[in-house]
C-alpha cells in the first residue's frame, strides 16, 4: 500500500537527501533490494506482537499473500485498557510489501521499520509513544528479514541488523533514529574465534542487555550456526566478538541451531532457539540470570512432523509464545512463562491465525489475529477458557496493484 508523504518533507530531505524520492517510488517496479540472503536453518516469520507503554502492537500480512506486490504488511494497535484494535500502517508513509519489524523497551517509544521492497534501498523508521504522534527516521542499507532485526533499550540506544548474508552489518544508534554507525559485521564474526566455532550461516537477532552500569547496555547478536549443536549468541564491543550462549540438550546436538529471537528484560536476556532436528523443528527457550553469567534452558518444544512456524514473540515478563501449523492446517499455540516452567498449550487458535497477542494484565484475554484478504478477524480466549470467540472484525482498505 502506498501512502502519500505529506508531513516532515523538509526534515526527510535533510536526513536522506534523495531518499524521499525513493520513498515515493517504493511501489514502482519489481526489482528487489539486493541479492537474496541465505535462509537461516529455521525460517523466522515476521508476523509478531509486542507490548509497549501505550498498548499492544501487532504486525501481519494481508491482501493476496501469494503475490508479493499485492501483499501488504499492516501495523495494528490496541491502546492499554482498550478492547478493540485499529490499523496504524498509514503512519509508515511508504509501501509495506517488504514487511514491518517492531521493537520496544520500557520507557521508550515503539519503533516500527519498513523493510525494503521494489526500488526502496533503506528502511524508513517511525517511532511513537502513544500511537498517534510519530517521529520519522531511517535505517540505511535496509533492515534484515527477521523479527529480531531491531532492538531498543530503556536508555534510548538502538541496534539494527541490515544487509543479510555475508554482507550483514550490525548498526548502532545513540538515540537519534536517523544516525547509525557500524558496530560489527558478519565477516568480522566469521573471522573471529567465536565465529569460527559457530560457522555463522546468518545473523537473525539483536538485543541490548543491561550492563553492570545502569548507563550502559551490552550489544547482543544472535544467528544461525552451520556447525551442528552450536548456539550462535554473541556479545560485541570494539569490533570484538565473544560467544555468550546456552547449550542445547544433548539429544538436539546433531541439529543446526538458529537464534530466533533475543529479548532483554528486567531479569536478563530471553532467547528462543530453533533446532532443525532431522524431519522436525524443535524450539528451546533460554534465559540468563540478571548479570548475564549463567543460562537456563527450557525443555524442548517439539513441533509435529512437517509443521512450520507462523509466529513467535513475548507474552509477559520473560515469557514467550510459539505459533505453528501442521501439515493438516491445524494451528498450535504454546507458551512458556520463565525458567521455572515448562511449555503449556492453549486451545488451538482459529485457522488463518497469523499471530497472537497478550496483555500484561493477568485477567486479560489472549487474542488471535486472523487475516483473510482485506478482512481481519480478532478472536479472544478468556483466561482458562477452552473456546475462542469472535471479538472484532476490521475491514482494511488495500489498493491492489498499487505496487507495480
Amino acid at each position: 500500500m502506498i501512502v502519500i508523504v505529506r508531513r516532515r518533507r523538509a526534515r526527510c530531505a535533510a536526513l536522506a537527501g534523495g531518499c524521499c524520492a525513493l520513498v515515493a517510488l517504493a511501489g514502482v517496479g519489481a526489482a528487489s533490494a539486493g541479492a537474496a540472503a541465505p535462509a537461516p536453518s529455521v525460517p523466522t516469520p515476521l508476523a509478531t506482537s509486542l507490548q509497549s507503554g501505550a498498548g499492544t502492537w501487532a504486525t501481519l500480512p494481508m491482501g493476496l499473500l501469494g503475490q508479493p506486490l499485492n501483499t501488504f504488511w499492516q501495523l495494528f494497535f490496541r491502546p492499554a485498557g482498550a478492547a478493540t484494535w485499529s490499523d496504524r500502517v498509514g503512519a509508515t508513509a511508504t509501501a509495506t510489501n517488504g514487511g514491518l519489524v517492531l521493537a520496544s523497551a520500557v520507557g521508550q517509544p515503539l519503533l516500527a521499520a519498513v523493510r525494503p521492497s521494489n526500488l526502496l534501498r533503506f528502511s524508513p523508521l517511525i517511532a511513537t509513544t502513544d500511537g498517534h504522534a510519530w517521529e520519522d527516521g531511517l535505517v540505511p542499507g535496509g533492515l534484515d528479514a527477521t523479527p529480531g532485526a531491531l532492538a531498543t533499550a530503556p536508555g534510548g540506544r538502538s541496534l539494527a541488523l541490515v544487509g543479510g548474508g555475508a554482507g550483514a552489518r550490525v548498526l548502532a544508534s545513540a538515540g537519534d533514529i536517523s544516525r547509525w554507525t557500524t558496530l560489527g559485521t558478519a565477516r568480522g564474526l566469521a573471522a573471529a574465534p567465536a565465529g569460527r566455532a559457530c560457522g555463522p550461516s546468518s545473523l537473525t537477532a539483536v538485543a541490548l542487555l543491561a550492563g553492570l552500569s545502569s548507563a550502559t547496555e551490552v550489544p547482543m547478536v544472535g544467528g544461525g550456526c552451520s556447525r551442528p549443536g552450536v548456539v550462535g549468541i554473541f556479545t560485541i564491543g570494539a569490533q570484538t566478538w565473544r560467544a555468550d550462549a546456552p547449550v542445547v540438550p544433548a539429544a538436539l546436538r546433531r541439529g543446526r541451531v538458529t537464534a530466533l529471537s533475543l529479548r532483554a528484560t528486567e531479569d536478563g536476556l530471553t532467547a528462543l532457539l530453533g533446532v532443525e532436528n532431522g524431519t522436525s523443528t524443535v524450539v528451546v527457550a533460554a534465559w540468563t540470570s540478571g548479570d548475564g553469567t549463567k543460562w537456563t534452558e527450557s525443555p524442548a518444544l517439539v513441533l509435529s512432523r512437517g509443521a512450520h512456524l507462523d509466529s513467535f514473540g513475548p507474552t509477559d515478563g520473560t515469557g514467550s509464545f510459539v505459533l505453528s501449523t501442521d501439515r493438516g492446517g491445524v494451528t498450535s499455540l504454546a507458551t512458556i512463562d520463565g525458567p521455572a516452567d515448562g511449555w503449556g498449550h492453549l486451545p488451538p487458535p482459529p485457522r488463518q491465525t497469523a499471530t497472537v497477542a497478550f496483555d500484561s494484565t493477568p485477567a486479560a484475554a489472549t487474542v488471535a489475529l486472523a487475516p483473510q484478504g482485506t478482512t481481519l478477524t480478532v478472536w479472544s480466549l478468556a483466561p482458562g477458557g477452552r473456546d475462542w470467540t469472535e471479538a472484532q472484525i476490521l475491514h482494511v482498505a488495500l489498493t491492489f496493484n498499487s505496487s507495480t
